[in-house]
């Protein structure tokens, strides 16, 4: 059974089972069998390709300390892409491999044909059930179905290994999504009760998005309070500092002037990001 793309699918009863070993089986090697040699074709291509290492030297690795990196979520979106590259490029190297494989092969045949016969007595049944043992055997060689298959294994094998270690890291992204997104929401709840905690905001979106709040009305700053969930109890403090210094007002004012004046497109967000 054949998929739209061409790959082999699975029969009825294996569906859901994992069809790649996960450790090395030892074939005989005195009589190799299709799959011995396709196994071999394949670790060709991996010894061809992937024969290098450009990873760290040893004792770069020894003067690393044993405490694992913290993975950000921009480690891992990185690690992704360069995991998404690289399989590309496994694609592009395994296409050429077995391209060159291919060529070879055909011309290997054409070669071994018998230009010596180029007709027989009809006569003679020797002659005769040899041509036709001959043509048989090329007719059956021509469409060189272990090409084929060779190609739906490795092109199978590569992408388990892909997915394998894809899988881990959109799972791993997910979650740290999550959590910034968590943190996020519970940075965008916290509201400062006085000037100094005004000033002691380290991010000046944030500090752009209260100075707005304090110079929007009433039912404007009822809105962005529902947005955030602050209470009144919270804001406050501050919006009786604002009203009640005029030096304060008048940080608040050219702040956000400021911003507006520097990029026009630029706005401090008015609902949670």
């Amino acid at each position: 059974m054949s998929s739209a793309s061409g790959l082999r699918q699975p029969k009825e009863a294996n569906k859901g089972k994992n069809g790649f070993h996960e450790r090395h089986i030892p074939l005989h090697s005195a009589n190799p069998d299709d799959l011995a040699i396709s196994r071999h074709h394949f670790a060709q291509y991996v010894l061809a390709s992937k024969g290098s290492y450009n990873g760290p030297s040893l004792k770069e690795l020894k003067a690393t300390p044993n405490v694992a990196p913290v993975d950000t979520l921009k480690i891992v979106e990185d690690k992704i892409t360069e995991l998404r590259r690289q399989h590309q490029e496994d694609i592009e190297l395994l296409t050429a491999f077995q391209a060159a494989e291919y060529r070879q092969e055909v011309l290997s045949r054409y070669n071994c044909i018998d230009d010596s016969i180029m007709g027989v007595d009809t006569e003679d049944l020797i002659q005769v059930d040899y041509l036709a043992a001959i043509n048989e055997l090329y007719n059956d060689a021509r469409p060189m179905k272990r090409f084929q298959h060779d190609m739906d294994d490795a092109l199978s094998q590569i992408r388990y290994n892909y997915l394998k270690s894809l899988l881990p890291l959109l799972t791993q992204r997910r979650t740290l999504k999550s959590r910034e997104a968590r943190i996020r929401r519970q940075r965008d709840m916290q509201f400062p009760r006085s000037i100094e905690e005004y000033h002691n905001i380290p991010e000046r979106d944030i500090q752009l998005r209260i100075a707005r709040f304090l110079q929007l009305s009433t039912s404007e700053q009822e809105k962005m309070m529902s947005d955030y969930g602050w209470a009144w109890r919270m804001v406050t403090p501050l919006i009786s500092a604002f009203k009640t210094n005029e030096g304060f007002k008048n940080e608040i004012l050219e702040s956000v002037k400021d911003a507006q004046a520097s990029d026009p497109r630029r706005r401090p967000t008015t609902t949670p990001g």
